[in-house]
């Protein structure tokens, strides 16, 4: 193991959609940076495949929920320049006409990236990068209303266009493709309210601790 994958940590976070991954991600890197450990989130949001090539309307009955959405190819090219210690240019998805932006968003390598979304345990080339994997879940009602509210309030969805997503292609999903995912997670996170498990978090920032302590021993042979 070299010493530039070794200043490096990876960990992917799976769960449904409204299952509070984000949040969860948001505050593993929050806590992190107060113990001095730089971060980021690498959303698998951003690598919706660009359907330009598809008019609005066809685009508006696109199943966004299936994992043939997400552009695996420029996912695992785009992680291997970060690990590798290169910045790249991450595109910009637009979630009111379904399709990327123009412009890219310029992200450097930190020790943590944190991969999360629907598909972050599903892709054995995924897989294949992190050091921990986490899946989060939550009670059904919880998860429904935060996916409601998000694409109301975020997404320029009116609530019969959320609720016709969630029923026509979000559930069915999560039951094919996202829940079996479970099953590659080294650790479960069940989050079922409005505050996020403390005790998880603590427990996820210690372990990143350890990780960095133990990699900068092997790396001064310490």
């Amino acid at each position: 193991m070299n010493a530039k994958r070794l200043e490096r940590c990876i960990v992917g976070i799976a769960g449904g959609s409204g299952s509070g991954k984000t949040t969860f991600a948001r505050r593993i890197v929050e806590g992190c940076a107060k113990i001095g450990i730089r971060g980021q989130i690498f959303s698998l949001d951003s690598y919706y495949a660009p359907l330009n090539h598809l008019s609005f309307k066809e685009r508006q009955v696109y199943n966004f929920d299936h994992p043939d959405a997400i552009d695996l190819g420029l996912i695992v090219a785009h992680l291997e320049k970060l690990r590798a210690g290169q910045a790249i240019k991450q595109p910009v998805y637009d979630f009111k006409i379904h399709t990327r932006k123009k412009k890219t968003i310029l992200r450097r390598p930190t020790p943590l990236i944190i991969v999360e979304g629907l598909y972050a345990l599903h892709f054995s080339e995924l897989l294949a990068f992190y050091d921990y994997k986490l899946f989060v879940s939550t009670g059904i009602a919880t998860a429904i209303l935060r996916r409601i509210e998000r694409d109301i309030n975020e997404r320029g969805r009116d609530v019969e266009g959320a609720k016709h997503q969630i029923l026509s292609t979000v559930l069915p999903m999560y039951e094919d493709y996202v829940k079996p995912t479970q099953k590659n997670a080294h650790f479960s996170i069940n989050w079922d309210g409005e505050e996020i498990p403390d005790k998880a978090t603590e427990g996820i920032i210690s372990m990143l601790r350890d990780f960095f302590s133990r990699a900068c021993s092997r790396r001064f042979g310490i």
